[in-house]
């Protein structure tokens, strides 16, 4: 069983069913369970016992959620025993639960949250490391991204596994514990840009 974290504010937002949606197309007999961050704890995922852990993305920007509304997301992330999957806002969340810094990738022009600011939006190029969610792609990849922000500094205990020009950490992946996370989108894929699928399979595999 898959437990799918919704990290959107309200619960309506877009990511969570886009990758619900993928996992269900892939994995049509693994069951998905999905809830919202706030109702997330390490001693849920002890009830529920799932396989896999995905993280979605957000639908906010991370200076709205509360510290307290994350404790249990950050929890599990630090502590939970299943391989762990951060997507995009996932990906950031992660890195935020191990000390690190988020922010804008650059700021065009003034503006509030992500008004003005540089988003990375549709099929882009990656460098990755052939490791890991990468095991049997080639080292440049195509996928799709959404995202304004990024995580500035990798933290303690990760490695670098993907990057290109707009945004550094692409991805990353923990030197001892089955936790990755892209900043892009794997589970939006096409039969031109097929490799998001692969990684989703590798994570699953």
């Amino acid at each position: 069983m898959i437990y799918l974290v919704d990290n959107t504010v309200d619960g309506q937002g877009v990511s969570p069913r886009e990758i619900k949606a993928t996992l269900e197309a892939l994995r049509p007999e693994t069951p998905i369970v999905v809830e919202h961050f706030k109702e997330v704890s390490l001693r849920r995922v002890e009830e529920v016992s799932p396989s896999h852990i995905i993280l979605s993305g957000q639908s906010h920007p991370w200076t709205d959620y509360t510290k307290e509304s994350l404790a249990g997301v950050f929890e599990v992330i630090r502590e939970a025993e299943q391989p762990i999957l951060g997507i995009c806002g996932g990906h950031q969340q992660i890195a935020l639960a191990y000390g690190s810094t988020v922010g804008l990738m650059k700021r065009l022009t003034p503006g509030e949250g992500y008004e003005g600011a540089l988003r990375e939006r549709g099929f882009f190029d990656v460098e990755a490391d052939g490791e890991g969610v990468f095991e049997g792609l080639p080292r440049t990849l195509s996928v799709w991204h959404s995202h304004c922000d990024e995580v500035k500094d990798l933290p303690a205990g990760f490695e670098l596994t993907a990057s290109n020009e707009t945004c550094r950490i692409q991805a990353m992946q923990h030197t001892s514990r089955p936790l990755f996370s892209v900043q892009f989108h794997p589970e939006l894929f096409d039969t031109k840009h097929p490799q998001g699928r692969h990684i989703l399979e590798n994570f699953l595999d």
